[in-house]
């Protein structure tokens, strides 16, 4: 697992985070959006944290908008985390690093 953020498509979500090994903190994003860009560096934060237990991928609703509605993404951020191809924890909104934290703990 990485220490930074991946950045996934429409082309690589599959394989990056519904078929990856070990939990996924899969993040639907729009750079368009401060409260989505004010999470990056939380993101960044946990990634680096996390680095030997989670994933931390993002997709861009814009840009991969057939994954953003394959999953029913409606509002950004939509944090999911993934394990063993299934999503286990959903969070919609604003997040915190200690509200991201609670959320991929569980999935460890």
């Amino acid at each position: 697992m990485a220490d930074t953020v991946l950045d996934v498509t429409d082309t690589d979500f599959e394989a990056k985070v519904v078929k990856a090994q070990g939990p996924v903190l899969a993040v639907f994003r729009a750079e368009w959006s401060g409260v989505c860009r004010t999470l990056d560096p939380v993101l960044g934060e946990v990634a680096h944290e996390f680095a030997d237990r989670v994933t931390v991928a993002r997709a861009d609703v814009d840009q991969s908008s057939q994954t953003a509605s394959e999953y029913g993404i409606t509002a950004t951020p939509t944090l999911h985390v993934f394990k063993d191809g299934q999503i286990f924890a959903t969070w919609i909104g604003p997040a915190s690093k200690g509200k991201v934290v609670e959320l991929v703990t569980p999935h460890l």
